[in-house]
């Protein structure tokens, strides 16, 4: 049995919110997704940081776990881009959000070839996820950074030895018995 504590020494790791809130947010390093209580935690920090008013419209628009689901991903996004990201930059939750929003409906409403866009698909008028929500540039290039942080422990560009182990640590090693055959039909 594999032991991934054992051969890298843990298994998660703390992002900081240091520029802004001081929280902290765990990450399992095998699953490079957070903790149920990291992701708890970055659901209320949103919850924190969006307008009422923009969350009373988004929930017009998306179903709550939809809006769960996605401002975990900008919000973890927003924390790394501020506080570990070298320059910090920063990412508005709230934009992010409304911007998903705004394509997602200009993705449904214009949709005719193939019967509509997520709204059709689910047979109402609300928005489904995955079927047509996807996230702006900006968030899918801090998510993959900080995939990476969190595989490693250290931000990206950490020198040689950092990028030595983001590829281990995200590379997958399997062996096959000297005895494998594929199954094939007959």
């Amino acid at each position: 049995m594999f032991d991934y504590a054992e051969r890298y020494g843990h298994r998660f790791v703390k992002l900081a919110d240091s520029r802004a809130t001081a929280k902290e947010f765990e990450f399992d390093q095998m699953l490079l997704m957070p903790t149920a209580k990291g992701y708890r935690g970055l659901v209320e920090q949103a919850k924190e940081e969006i307008d009422p008013r923009a969350m009373a419209y988004l929930s017009k628009v998306w179903p709550d776990s939809t809006i769960e689901n996605l401002s975990f991903f900008a919000m973890a996004a927003a924390v790394y881009a501020r506080s570990v990201a070298d320059p910090p930059y920063k990412i508005n939750v709230e934009k992010v959000l409304l911007k998903t929003a705004a394509f997602c409906h200009l993705r449904c409403a214009r949709r005719k070839e193939t019967g509509g866009g997520c709204m059709a698909a689910a047979g109402s008028g609300r928005h489904q996820l995955p079927k047509c929500v996807k996230l702006p540039r900006d968030v899918e290039a801090a998510w993959k950074d900080l995939k990476r942080y969190i595989a490693t422990g250290a931000p990206p560009g950490a020198g040689p030895a950092g990028e030595a182990r983001a590829r281990e640590a995200m590379s997958v090693n399997f062996k096959l018995p000297a005895d494998y055959s594929p199954v094939t039909s007959c």
